[in-house]
């Protein structure tokens, strides 16, 4: 009994012990949403003269912080060559330290911007933007440059962005965007509007990058990029945009490979529209190669039957040349591959608009077409029709009839109808398409203004995950009327973009080259296109960007001298 009364003594204990240990915020209580406060610092923030070799920054906070995704949160202006330690990165601390690796640079204004990497332990609230700043020299330097980075291409806004400038000093070559950080760097925010603050005045070469690999630095050929073509020579506060294009990559072969019977891959970086592929190891006399712009590899194709390769497999050969650069590369090209059939789908997504083509994608590359072994019908009458291979995807066969709305068609297709470019031929298709009814479709209507004077391409894309192209027009110069027929109710977004060179193509920037990419417009707001309505929209060329406006460094300045003084307050 004693020995109950004392274990039940010692239990009672260790569980008041426990209890008192995990006090936290009680259970149902008003979540605190408040961020972390900065009290001080030392070196204050907005001291002038700071030792350049001062080895360690502290920042007291109110309460409890930790420190989430620094790498990707802080930026430091001028960076460091070595990183500096950081604390606390897993535990929670009241202050923030920061020891450097490196002496400072005499006579300069250096900024910490942490994002939202500073957050209070329990709930993980963010100090948002929070900015130290301090110099070696007798002031702060004041100067600014701020703005808004957006896609020259792309319809979403991009992420990861960084805004840049390097001094271009005696020491500066184009090489050096490829090869250091920006002497001055900021994050962008959300919807692209930047702030470089605390600049110095000097001479800077412009640039902004999306920062995938997270290191600060422009990857070539991997990363968006932007510039300004000349210097900005900072003497005020200065505004620039910037639009974000795709850094066209060095051109090189892959990879190569038999994707299939009569079906060889050539894998590129940098072009495909102007390889030319040359077989080295025999001479085929069916050959046929297609390749897209917007794709990255080369497709070699050609009748097995008639351009046999001997044996269970061959190594074959070929010369590709693109420009001044010629590579030679070889296929091992095996005869034991699982051979495949020919397929022929539908491209069809829903029901058929009345004015458009009906399309059919088949698997290879078609070389010809039998007309009198297709039929189509309604309600048992056989229809007048054509059936022919797109000019620019061979895969494609477009049937073009006499179409009603709200009528149902068959589609007969019997076996030797189509023969593709491999020899293969189809198999018995038989398919039900049902024409849409005016209910089932809208129509938009746009009226260009300050039409481009060069050839350009009207694009349509539907508003959705990836932007499915559904209509491209190609336009001649000042062209300014365009109807997009039979569009199925959804959220629509335009494109123009300008073949300024009139190569024919749409070329994106170069760097190295100072080449900017060639114009792209933006239709600014989506357009809903409603079943039975007729859209008529207006596009005033040249104001899809509009000025955005900026916070002066000088009111980031006020708003950190107002905190200093509140901290003062706090003191007394």
């Amino acid at each position: 009994m004693k020995y109950t009364l004392r274990f039940s003594a010692i239990l009672a204990t260790i569980l008041v012990v426990v209890s008192c240990a995990r006090q936290g915020t009680p259970s149902g209580g008003v979540r605190d949403e408040t961020p972390p406060g900065f009290i001080r610092a030392f070196p204050d923030t907005l001291s002038t003269n700071v030792d350049v070799n001062i080895k360690e920054i502290l920042l007291d906070f109110d309460e409890y912080i930790l420190l989430k995704d620094y790498n990707k949160q802080v930026v430091i202006s001028p960076p460091f060559q070595k990183t500096p330690i950081v604390t606390p990165m897993a535990m929670a601390k009241r202050s923030l330290s920061i020891k450097l690796t490196e002496p400072l640079l005499p006579n300069t204004t250096y900024s910490f911007n942490f994002g939202n990497a500073i957050q209070d332990f329990n709930e993980g609230n963010p100090l948002s933007n929070f900015n130290y700043v301090f110099s070696t020299g007798a002031y702060i330097d004041s100067l600014s440059v701020s703005g808004r980075i957006t896609s020259a291409y792309n319809f979403d806004q991009p992420t990861k962005i960084l805004v840049g400038l390097y001094k271009t000093d005696d020491k500066y070559n184009d090489s050096i965007v490829l090869q250091k950080k920006p002497y001055y760097i900021a994050r962008a925010k959300e919807d692209g509007t930047y702030n470089l603050n605390y600049l110095a005045p000097g001479s800077y070469k412009v640039i902004a990058f999306d920062d995938q690999v997270e290191n600060v630095l422009f990857d070539y050929g991997k990363e968006d990029f932007a510039f300004q073509e000349e210097p900005l020579v900072l003497t005020e506060n200065t505004q620039i945009n910037l639009k974000l294009f795709k850094q066209k990559p060095a051109y090189r072969v892959t990879k190569s490979e038999q994707k299939g019977h009569g079906h060889i891959v050539f894998k590129t970086q940098g072009s495909t529209t102007d390889v030319d592929v040359k077989p080295l190891t025999k001479d085929f006399k069916t050959a046929a190669i297609h390749s897209f712009q917007s794709k990255d590899s080369i497709n070699f194709w050609f009748n097995p039957s008639v351009d046999s390769i001997e044996g269970k497999s061959q190594r074959l050969r070929f010369l590709l040349t693109h420009q001044d650069k010629t590579d030679t590369v070889s296929v091992l090209y095996t005869n034991l591959l699982k051979k495949t059939e020919m397929t022929v789908k539908s491209n069809l997504e829903g029901k058929l608009i009345p004015v458009n083509d009906y399309q059919m994608m088949v698997s290879a590359p078609v070389d010809k077409i039998n007309p009198a072994l297709i039929n189509i019908f309604k309600d048992s009458i056989a229809l007048p029709f054509t059936a022919k291979i797109d000019s620019v995807n061979k895969q494609l066969i477009r049937f073009d009839f006499q179409k009603n709305i709200d009528e149902k068609y068959e589609i007969n297709i019997f076996p030797k109808a189509i023969y593709d470019i491999t020899g293969k031929t189809n198999d018995t298709v038989a398919l039900i398409i049902t024409g849409g009814g005016r209910e089932d479709f809208g129509n938009l209507k746009i009226r260009l203004t300050n039409a481009p004077t060069k050839p350009f391409l009207i694009q349509l894309y539907k508003k959705a995950k990836d932007y499915p192209l559904i209509k491209e027009i190609k336009a001649k110069p000042g062209a300014n009327l365009f109807d997009f027929i039979g569009l199925i109710p959804n959220e629509y977004v335009l494109r123009i973009l300008v073949d300024e060179n009139e190569n024919g193509l749409w070329d994106t920037g170069d760097f190295l080259k100072k080449l900017q990419p060639e114009p792209v417009y933006i239709y600014p707001n989506p357009i809903k296109v409603r079943a039975m309505w007729d859209m008529d929209e207006t596009w005033i060329i040249g104001q899809a960007f509009e000025t955005i406006p900026f916070i002066p460094v000088d009111d980031e300045r006020k708003a950190m001298q107002e905190r200093r003084q509140e901290i003062e307050n706090r003191k007394k």
